[in-house]
């Protein structure tokens, strides 16, 4: 039997000197906890819990609540935390699920369905939560806030009400532009399409107005390859898109010709979602259902299209292929991912979905069988999924889906609950998983080290993660053996060195700012160095006191 020890620490933040320009109101009701390594506690490998709370938290998916950076290698999940009303919960990890950051109630202003941005400007600015929060019971204004301390910091700014005031607004999806700016789409009870810029901070306005006059129902948004794509589309289903760079000036309104697939006699368009593959180009998914069925769940196709003026292509065929439900898709080097649920058995509220994918090598023009992500649980109804927008192509080749499941009951149905029933306690479930073929001849490429360390910029401890590109999960000491570790100052002198990382029972060391004599060591720059057979690795990380 493996024998594995977790190391676990609570409160590392509490009692420490917080910076001028911090605020302290952010955290005084943040409780987080911080685990390095993290192994999965669900049956299933690389699923693990994240938050419990009510389905509230994430019902649907162009709220994109999972948000993965990949030039960082961190994902962010954000949820409504409904038995603390108004408030929401932000889970943070890296790509291989090694440490993990929770905080709870970072907002508190009757936030409502949130959107998670996967954002950094690489000055510390970042991540972004979004939402639509209520004003005086009812759909209101667009809001956002942000983790002034970076990455794994706890340190949350205020919320920040990025809209024109009292709209109605029952969406609000943010994403980063590549000039490090944070473009806000919302949307109104009449469905107007807004737009809103700001700085990374929060702290100024650049700009906005209103993209489309209503109604003008939103389809998608997503920025990559420095395009911003809004999709949206009207009541005849024409489907039109604008696109920026700046988030300021947008093009005028362009038609995008969908060729609709017919595979029912009455079809209904239900779900929608839409991302920009690294070269530029628009990715649509959705799903129809069948008009003509009256009992949930409905009989429903998952289609994705590729170009406009092309034909749809089905991805979500499975082996029963009738109930194909809610798609979100991802994208990153040349590979599309779609996330889809299935129905396993059941209907109505004790439905039971598993979660497939499907995915394309080619961006979007070929595609495989569906796979299933949650055939081994057996207890849970995998419902309200979710795929973060970005993949991680290289390295570890893998996706990062999030689901729920009822805690009181977990033959239950989420998305029948939220939309038909009664509130119940759900629990969230964040996975990770490799995109078939996309590891081919790994075994041929060169081997090459990866230092990866949180938080960064750090008040007082700094976990020191160590990779290689191949054959995890064996402990990175057991394939790099006589590896040293160095921590330099900003004038090249050596102050602190952990020697035989081969005793080490995993991938990562703990450094609390002190020097090899335990001393602490004075805020500034140091740079961390990792070495072993003939390859090293360089890192810049920030103290502050």
């Amino acid at each position: 039997m493996l024998t594995t020890n977790v190391m676990i620490i609570i409160n590392l933040f509490a009692g420490i000197t917080i910076p001028a320009n911090i605020d302290k109101a952010k955290i005084d009701d943040v409780d987080n906890v911080i685990t390095g390594p993290h192994y999965p506690t669900h049956l299933l490998q690389n699923i693990i819990p994240v938050d419990s709370s009510t389905e509230y938290t994430m019902w649907t998916q162009q709220q994109e609540c999972l948000a993965y950076n990949p030039l960082l290698g961190y994902i962010q999940f954000v949820c409504r935390n409904f038995a603390v009303g108004n408030n929401l919960d932000v889970w943070q990890s890296d790509n291989i699920f090694s440490i993990f950051v929770s905080d709870e109630n970072v907002c508190s202003v009757g936030a409502r369905y949130p959107n998670s941005i996967a954002s950094d400007d690489g000055s510390g600015n970042g991540p972004h939560i979004s939402f639509p929060y209520l004003i005086t019971g009812a759909w209101g204004g667009m809001g956002a806030q942000y983790e002034s301390g970076g990455w794994f910091s706890s340190f949350w700014d205020d919320p920040v009400g990025v809209g024109p005031g009292n709209v109605n607004t029952h969406k609000n999806i943010g994403k980063q532009l590549p000039n490090g700016n944070i473009l806000f789409i919302g949307v109104t009870g009449t469905y107007d399409l807004l737009y809103r810029v700001w700085t990374p901070a929060l702290d100024s306005f650049i700009g906005g107005g209103t993209l489309a006059t209503g109604p003008s129902y939103y389809w998608g948004f997503d920025i990559n390859a420095g395009t911003a794509y809004v999709f949206y589309y009207d009541d005849n289903l024409n489907v039109y898109y604008k696109t920026s760079t700046d988030g300021i000036n947008w093009s005028g309104q362009q038609t995008y010709n969908m060729v609709w697939p017919q595979p029912f006699t009455n079809n209904v368009l239900y779900w929608c979602q839409m991302a920009v593959t690294d070269a530029g180009n628009p990715i649509l998914v959705f799903d129809f259902i069948n008009g003509d069925d009256a009992d949930y769940p409905y009989e429903g196709k998952v289609y994705v299209s590729i170009a406009s003026g092309q034909p749809c292509i089905e991805v979500g065929d499975t082996t029963s292929g009738a109930e194909n439900f809610y798609p979100t898709v991802a994208t990153g080097g040349n590979y599309v991912v779609v996330l889809f649920g299935e129905t396993r058995s059941g209907s109505g509220q004790y439905t039971l979905w598993d979660v497939y994918y499907n995915y394309s090598a080619d961006n979007g023009a070929t595609w495989h069988t569906p796979i299933n992500l949650t055939s081994g649980i057996t207890d849970h109804n995998n419902c309200l999924w979710q795929i973060a927008k970005r993949v991680d192509p290289a390295g570890n080749g893998q996706f990062f889906f999030v689901f729920g499941c009822a805690i009181s009951d977990p033959l239950l149905d989420l998305w029948w609950n939220v939309n038909w029933g009664n509130p119940i306690l759900s629990r969230w479930y964040v996975g990770r998983n490799p995109i078939v073929g996309i590891a081919e001849n790994k075994t041929e490429t060169p081997k090459k080290l990866t230092l990866n360390i949180v938080p960064n910029p750090s008040q007082n401890h700094l976990v020191i993660k160590f990779e290689t590109n191949h054959n995890p999960p064996r402990s990175v000491a057991d394939q790099l053996p006589n590896s040293k570790l160095k921590i330099y100052d900003a004038t090249g002198r050596l102050v602190k060195q952990f020697n035989h990382l081969t005793n080490y029972q995993s991938n990562y060391v703990l450094w609390y700012g002190d020097d090899d004599s335990g001393r602490p060591l004075p805020a500034g720059v140091y740079f961390v160095k990792l070495e072993s057979e003939g390859l090293k690795q360089v890192e810049k990380v920030i103290l502050l006191r």
